[in-house]
């Protein structure tokens, strides 16, 4: 019998990922091809330096009002980047079980 992969596009029983930014709650899209295509598009001007266009990739990760992000400080900015980044391509972190014994991450 051949192997076969299912894939369905369905949303998933897990709870979303979210980030909350004074009381507005928007949540980590999961990264698809579409989105990853539309982040593309806008990684020339992202380079070039557009403010615009980091907002414009950042909201295209995050579903709900989006707005909220053009209010952060730099440094705060940087931190949601690299948490909304590292969530939309491998939500609920390294491992869905999480840490096992014998992890390195795991003290001594």
């Amino acid at each position: 019998m051949a192997e076969r992969l299912k894939l369905d596009t369905k949303p998933t029983l897990f709870e979303p990922i979210e980030v909350e930014i004074d009381g507005v709650v928007l949540k980590v899209k999961e990264m698809t091809l579409a989105t990853l295509t539309q982040i593309q598009d806008l990684q020339f001007n992202t380079g070039a330096g557009s403010a615009k266009a980091i907002g414009e990739s950042l909201a295209t990760l995050l579903e709900g009002d989006s707005s909220i992000i053009g209010n952060l400080p730099l440094a705060k900015l940087r931190t949601l980047i690299e948490f909304v980044v590292k969530e939309s391509v491998q939500p609920m972190g390294e491992s869905k079980n999480g840490r096992r014994p014998g992890d390195e991450s795991l003290p001594s």
